[in-house]
């Protein structure tokens, strides 16, 4: 169980992180009962929107990462082909050295893509706790749930007929007496799992309150609805529901945002490196793995899964617009002088211009044209053609030595100057 003592006071490298998407939360939540809209599945969706705005920067520079890619992407291939055998050492160190020298030469870094994704996981990590319980962190979603702890603490012999309630949820392990915060706010995290039924059984267990508990129990329920009839702290479960449509929008949005991402992966790549039929495999297994995921967790946890993926697309697709758009040149030419000041801090001579020089002609090149060039620069000069004098003079009519014979060469001479 993550208790709301845990979610607020964890000592975890992730317990900051999560106050923070807290604040947001809240903030979220707060705005929207002052419309009128006091709903956790709307606020889950408008917090993944915020989250996702807040890593835009992050989304944009992996992106670029990956544009840089696709231009470099045959000049590290033809690097891969040429040592693809080699497996001795020196070998492996000048194949190191001159990938090394494409990326100096392009002004990007081999770890710039991963750069990204370890400063989004441990967020990712936050969110879930976030969203796997509001009550710790929504202050008005907590402030709902103790008002019904309140008329609960009154009753004699609470503490037993929770431990009922308990043992459903596999949290009878917990101590519910007394008047502690830890002991209510333990209550808090019991009924936040509580559905229709679950209420229902509540008002039977619990008769002396049941008037003054039913309409903020009706309360609740509305705060933890979704379309109506999902109910998104319970699991959709494996027995077909309504609430079976998260999993399956789950597994249709993560299928789009999967392939979105294979392909704008696999044209930097190329169609025959191996990754191609790596994102290719994902791209299958990924959507069933989240509908797998989404069914065994609460739906609020899928809701956010939901919109995340179809948020993510579509940032994906408005930052691939945008980029499409970039002089790729004057993105390396500002890459190239970050990479210069570095270099210089460490004493480094700066990466010449001419470096880049070929770069747009290898943009749209293959490496099979790469390797002809490279072929064509490395064939031995073709022989030059030696042309029997005698024999030319003899055709012309003209007696080799003659007077006649030097004018011709003159003549010969003069006019291959003018044409150059």
């Amino acid at each position: 169980m993550i208790s709301i003592v845990l979610t607020q006071y964890g000592g975890s490298i992730l317990g900051p992180i999560a106050r923070v998407l807290g604040v947001i939360m809240d903030a979220i939540f707060n705005f929207c009962s002052m419309i009128g809209f006091e709903n956790i599945g709307l606020c889950i969706i408008l917090f993944t929107l915020a989250v996702n705005l807040i890593l835009l920067p992050l989304t944009v520079r992996q992106q670029k990462f990956t544009k840089m890619t696709a231009v470099m992407n045959p000049e590290l291939q033809a690097i891969a082909k040429k040592y693809k055998n080699k497996k001795d050492q020196d070998s492996m160190m000048k194949q190191n050295a001159e990938q090394q020298a494409i990326y100096e030469k392009y002004g990007v870094s081999p770890t710039a893509g991963c750069l990204p994704l370890l400063i989004q996981m441990p967020i990712l990590f936050a969110l879930y706790r976030v969203i796997y319980n509001i009550p710790g962190y929504v202050t008005g979603v907590k402030n709902a749930f103790m008002a019904i702890v309140s008329l609960v603490t009154t009753q004699t012999g609470f503490t037993d007929k929770l431990m009922t309630f308990a043992e459903t949820y596999s949290l009878d392990k917990y101590d519910y007496t007394g008047a502690t915060a830890d002991s209510l706010n333990r209550i808090v995290d019991l009924f936040y799992k509580f559905n229709r039924a679950d209420w229902s059984e509540f008002l039977e267990v619990f008769p002396d309150i049941a008037e003054q508990a039913q309409p903020l129990i009706d309360r609740v329920i509305h705060m933890n609805s979704f379309l109506g009839g999902i109910h998104l702290s319970e699991a959709p479960g494996f027995v077909p529901n309504i609430a079976w449509i998260i999993p399956i929008l789950a597994g249709l949005s993560q299928w789009y945002s999967a392939k979105l991402m294979a392909g704008t992966q696999v044209s930097a790549a190329g169609e025959d490196n191996p990754m191609a039929a790596s994102m290719k495999t994902m791209n299958i297994f990924m959507p069933i793995m989240s509908v797998v995921i989404c069914i065994s967790l609460p739906c609020g946890v899928g809701l956010y899964w939901v919109a995340s993926s179809v948020i993510g697309a579509a940032m994906r697709l408005a930052v691939n617009k945008y980029m499409d758009k970039l002089d790729m040149n004057e993105i390396m030419k500002k890459n190239r002088e970050k990479q210069n000041k570095k270099r210089a801090k460490k004493g480094l001579p700066p990466i010449s211009e001419n470096a880049n020089r070929n770069t747009r002609n290898n943009y749209n090149k293959t490496i099979a044209e790469l390797e002809a060039e490279a072929k064509k620069k490395n064939e031995p000069p073709k022989p030059s053609v030696k042309v029997d004098s005698t024999k030319y003079y003899e055709e012309r009519g003209i007696k080799p030595g003659s007077i006649a014979a030097k004018a011709r060469m003159v003549k010969e001479y003069n006019e291959k100057n003018q044409k150059k």
